[in-house]
C-alpha cells in the first residue's frame, strides 16, 4: 500500500486485491475503469491494461470481452468498490494501479 491515509474499507479491499492472481487483478481494474460508477477515467491506462490481459488470458484475447458474471468474486469486489465514496474510490483505483505496476516492474513483463 502506498497511501497511509486509507480508511478501513479501502485497506480491506486492497488487501483482498493483493491476494488475487494477476489476470484477476487486470480484469477487476479494467471493469472499474470502464464502469460509469467510478469517476477515474484514463483511456491510455485502460488500453495498456487490456493489452496486458490479452497477453495473460487466452479467453480474453479471443473475444476482447470481459464478463464479470464468470468471475463472481470479482463482481462482489466491484460492488464493494461502488459502495465507497468518490474519494475512497479514487484512492482504491490508485492503490490497485500501483499494485499492478509493481508486479510488472518486478517481473520485467
Amino acid at each position: 500500500m502506498i497511501l497511509k491515509c486509507n480508511n478501513e474499507k479501502v485497506v480491506n479491499l486492497v488487501k483482498y486485491f493483493e491476494t488475487l492472481d494477476f489476470a484477476d487483478k487486470l480484469r477487476l481494474s479494467i471493469d472499474m475503469l470502464e464502469s460509469y460508477h467510478i469517476k477515474v477515467k484514463n483511456d491510455k491506462i485502460l488500453e495498456i491494461l487490456k493489452k496486458l490481459l490479452c497477453a495473460v488470458d487466452e479467453q480474453y484475447n479471443k473475444t476482447k470481452f470481459l464478463n464479470l458474471l464468470n468471475y463472481k468474486h470479482l463482481l462482489m469486489t466491484s460492488a464493494q468498490v461502488m459502495e465507497l465514496t468518490e474519494k475512497e474510490q479514487n484512492i482504491f483505483v490508485y492503490e490497485i494501479l500501483y499494485n499492478i505496476y509493481s508486479i510488472i516492474n518486478k517481473s520485467n513483463f
